[in-house]
């Protein structure tokens, strides 16, 4: 808290006597934490990578004079549970890969914002952030760039392009993590990395006269689900216990690289190159399969049940949602034959906007003949909103699931 000395206080005091009420220009300091001391670790943490210069938010949080022009947005995002953007309660299903925003900084932050929104100590203002760079998961067994860059002109608000990356590897690779690294951080909203052994990805590439290939229309693409989705902020998981997702000889690596510019960058020209790492396994490996979950089209009601049957042993490791439908909650729960229910995944307010895979913290084993039970409950009226899908299926159902398992029959050699 500033400290002024009495007799700057007597003179405000006193022109406030002699010229009757004055307006507040500030609200007044009512906050125990300050943002050089306490907030700043918070936005670092847990908005810094999109909430920074040069990064895919509107605006930065990383430093005071940046963050406190935006403090009433900021509670707002925080109480309505937007931001940061990770929807899976905690407690319901564990995972290593986020979490919600503890509630004891959550407190923080709302105390802050509205209680006058505090620097604190000058001595203590943070250092500089640094612009993110390298590769979060460590150096990768190998490195793809897009051939060319891509261009999104001043006039595209929004553009979605599949890039063709042949990968030239002599023999099947196990792929145990993916990393990207985006040429525009600015305009890279989302990338989908994608396994093609068909040759379907450059024969459409060779049909469209710019970089890369548009959505086909008529001819589905991807025909596959994803081995990886990849947003700004999300933490990259490299897996453990031998499983891997196959990488057959020569096969291609396809991007779907999602832009999208906001208010701040809106008639802005940018030039992009992504990068995509992988990080390959030694030997064998247990392969990372996927099975799809989906709703009835359309849904009736607004309490919706739908289940799906796991007609083997498997190990669960994650869960992709794809959610079309307005939703105040979405509940995944895994039923076995002996009854026992386990919990999976449980969405409050689901997003579309920011795609996650759900990593569980260690496989679930579930055996043949469990049913995975998805409970949906729907806003009063809710508008479906059809998008393609990144799960390499048509978009007819409005609650999808990509659920990745591995067969429960065995396990890879771990050394």
């Amino acid at each position: 808290m500033r400290r002024y000395s009495w007799g700057v206080v007597l003179l405000v005091v006193g022109f406030a006597v002699s010229t009757g009420p004055v307006t507040r220009s500030h609200t007044p300091i009512a906050s125990r934490w300050n943002y050089n001391e306490h907030l700043f670790p918070i936005f670092r943490d847990n908005c810094g990578s999109c909430h920074r210069s040069g990064g895919i938010a509107p605006m930065s949080l990383v430093t005071y004079q940046e963050a406190y022009p935006w403090a009433q947005s900021i509670r707002e995002e925080v109480l309505g549970l937007r931001m940061p953007p990770w929807k899976a309660e905690d407690g319901f299903g564990d995972f290593k890969n986020g979490h919600a925003l503890p509630a004891h900084e959550m407190d923080m932050i709302l105390e802050w914002s509205s209680g006058g929104y505090p620097q604190g100590p000058r001595d203590k203002q943070p250092q500089p952030m640094t612009t993110p760079s390298g590769w979060s998961l460590g150096e990768p067994g190998l490195t793809l760039t897009m051939p060319e860059a891509f261009v999104l002109d001043a006039g595209t608000s929004e553009t979605t392009r599949f890039f063709v990356l042949p990968s030239r590897t002599d023999a099947e690779r196990w792929i145990t993590g993916v990393d990207v690294v985006p040429g525009a951080g600015a305009v890279v909203r989302g990338v989908g990395v994608y396994v093609d052994a068909s040759g379907a990805a450059t024969a459409l590439d060779a049909t469209d006269t710019g970089l890369g290939f548009e959505q086909p229309i008529g001819q589905p693409f991807p025909t596959t689900p994803p081995i990886a989705v990849w947003s700004p902020g999300q933490q990259r998981v490299l897996h453990e216990g031998g499983f891997a997702h196959r990488l057959p000889a020569g096969a291609d690596i396809v991007l779907r690289v999602h832009y999208k510019k906001t208010w701040i960058t809106e008639g802005e020209s940018f030039s992009d190159q992504t990068q995509v790492g992988l990080h390959f396994r030694d030997g064998d490996a247990a392969a990372i399969e996927s099975m799809l979950v989906t709703s009835p089209a359309p849904l009736e009601g607004r309490d919706i049940v739908f289940t799906h049957a796991v007609e083997r042993d498997v190990r669960l490791l994650a869960v992709l949602p794809e959610i079309d439908i307005e939703a105040k909650d979405i509940q995944v729960m895994a039923v076995t034959p002996n009854g026992d229910r386990v919990p999976m995944l449980f969405l409050r307010e689901p997003d579309a906007s920011w795609p996650t895979r759900y990593w569980f913290e260690a496989p679930l084993d579930l055996p043949g003949g469990t049913e995975i039970e998805i409970h949906a409950l729907l806003r009063p009226g809710a508008d479906t909103t059809p998008g393609t899908s990144l799960l390499g299926t048509d978009s007819t159902s409005p609650i999808r699931l990509l659920v990745d398992y591995a067969s429960g029959d065995r396990q890879a050699n771990d050394n």
